[in-house]
């Protein structure tokens, strides 16, 4: 293909899409032009009848009207003449006086009112004017005393047959511009219409491009917006047409959705790629765990055979060196057992396949403080409980407990001698729950240290400072604990007052319920 129809290809392809302020500048100018049409159209019949009223006004009207006053006039000056003939009376001169002057005054108005289109006033003229002559006075305005009524008769019906026919063109005429009155009404307005109707027909034309170019689009896009938001990822908008605005927003929109599409694809390789790391670490976790798992109990085996003597007795610094070694071994020992706890508890959380069965969480915590009242004795710390009653939650006993040990334990080994940790059950505030309430007068938490506690291997940096042990994942396996349970945990801490901890967990609806199954 030569570069000019590969031009004229580009002009005509853009000439299909216009921009919207085209467009409607366009339609407006069709409305207008629609417009000026009716508005011709109507202005010209209304011209027409108004001309076809004012002829009848000025002309036709006062026509008759002067062959009226004319004919009467005539008849007075005749009914004058003949009295006057006979009886010579001068009221009878006097009345033909003033009738030949209505009659001349008439004669004038129709000549001016005709305006010489009708000759017929000519000839009725003439035989005025020759009555005139056999009954009027020579060089004066008087009648004849003396006349042949014969001859002066015989004039007068033939002016008045002049009159009579003059005033039937009038009546004709009259007629006739009824009829062309009636005629250009019936045009004026078969033209409006059919005005009206090519306007309508333009404007519907327009509107319909305008449907095409601007609605249609629109609709079409939203359509696709609709089905993009039902997952139909093959939903594309149409570019092909449209108000050049509007194809452009559809390119967007389809280049926004391939994007989307890619971000998706994308997502869903790096959340496999999650999983896979996440199954890898597990594997590795588990299996490094084990593996240290066995050595370290050996060594801590070992340590404590050495400290009983049972490889002979050992020196006091000998023996000050394998506490260090067996209080690290176990604390070793202990921070693999919670990664293997943590591990654990993220497979379960992936799988949901636990079952849980209904219990006491009262009959938990009491446990619980059971078995830490020795650690408490050691450091001069009372466990006070305000337990009572019977606490129905679903859930898994050897976890509850464990983190309810991890709250309680953090709480005795944080109290100083002297101080006191209270384990108290309560309902929640909408009173469906159970809430587990920790309370001791310890050394508290530093404010900035809070909100970082629920995170792995975060320990509060007052607790580091003194090189108290942990961890660093007691309250991680706690918070996943009570989430997998349904229930929630909160912690607030005032540094050097103490620390309070709160577990609410679901309980058992009052009607029986079967053991829930996580997932």
């Amino acid at each position: 293909m030569s570069s000019r129809a590969q031009r004229m290809r580009a002009r005509l392809g853009s000439a299909g899409h216009r921009r919207v302020r085209v467009i409607l500048q366009r339609l407006i100018i069709l409305w207008f032009v629609a417009l000026l049409i009716t508005g011709a159209t109507a202005a010209w019949g209304l011209a027409s009848v108004r001309e076809h009223v004012e002829t009848t006004r000025t002309t036709i009207t006062p026509l008759v009207d002067a062959t009226h006053e004319m004919q009467g006039a005539l008849l007075q000056a005749q009914t004058a003449s003949r009295g006057f003939v006979i009886s010579q009376d001068e009221d009878f001169a006097q009345d033909y006086v003033r009738a030949t002057a209505d009659l001349t005054a008439a004669q004038e108005r129709l000549e001016t009112i005709a305006a010489g289109r009708l000759p017929e006033i000519q000839r009725m003229n003439d035989a005025v004017d020759e009555w005139l002559v056999l009954t009027r006075t020579p060089d004066s305005s008087s009648p004849r005393s003396t006349t042949n009524l014969q001859q002066t008769a015989a004039a007068m019906d033939e002016a008045l047959a002049q009159l009579d026919g003059l005033s039937d063109t009038a009546v004709e005429l009259r007629k006739q511009s009824r009829t062309e009155l009636n005629r250009s009404m019936r045009a004026a307005g078969i033209a409006l219409l059919a005005a009206a109707l090519v306007s309508s027909a333009v404007i519907l034309v327009a509107l319909r491009r305008v449907d095409q170019l601007l609605a249609a689009p629109l609709l079409n896009l939203q359509r696709t917006v609709a089905r993009q938001s039902q997952s139909e990822a093959d939903a594309v908008a149409d570019t092909s047409r449209g108000a050049v605005e509007l194809i452009h927003l559809a390119k967007t929109f389809n280049e926004a959705v391939r994007e989307a599409r890619e971000v998706a694809a994308q997502r869903e390789r790096t959340v496999e790629q999650l999983h896979e790391l996440n199954r890898q670490k597990s594997m590795f976790v588990s299996t490094t765990n084990h593996e240290l798992r066995t050595p370290l109990t050996s060594i801590s085996g070992y340590v404590e055979m050495l400290q009983d003597g049972d490889y002979g007795k050992i020196t006091p610094e000998q023996d000050r060196v394998l506490n260090v070694v067996h209080r690290n071994t176990n604390r070793l020992l202990l921070l693999i057992e919670d990664l293997l706890l943590i591990n654990k508890l993220d497979q379960e959380q992936e799988g949901r396949s636990r079952h849980y069965r209904e219990l006491d969480l009262a009959d938990c915590a009491s446990r619980v403080m059971t078995n830490l009242v020795p650690q408490a004795t050691r450091g001069q710390v009372v466990i006070r409980g305000e337990i009572a009653g019977t606490w129905p939650v679903l859930g898994d006993r050897d976890r509850l407990e464990r983190a309810i040990t991890n709250v309680v334990g953090n709480a005795v080994k944080f109290t100083p001698p002297g101080g006191t940790v209270t384990l108290s059950l309560s309902r929640t505030p909408d009173g469906t729950g159970a809430r587990l309430l920790c309370e001791d007068t310890g050394m508290g938490i530093p404010a900035q240290d809070i909100d970082l506690l629920f995170t792995s291997f975060t320990r509060a940096s007052n607790a580091a400072d003194q090189q108290i042990p942990g961890t660093g994942l007691g309250l991680v396996i706690v918070r996943t604990i009570v989430e997998q349970h349904g229930g929630t945990v909160e912690l607030h801490s005032v540094e050097g007052e103490g620390t309070t901890v709160i577990m609410d967990l679901p309980l058992v609806p009052e009607d029986g319920a079967a053991p829930l199954s996580q997932g």
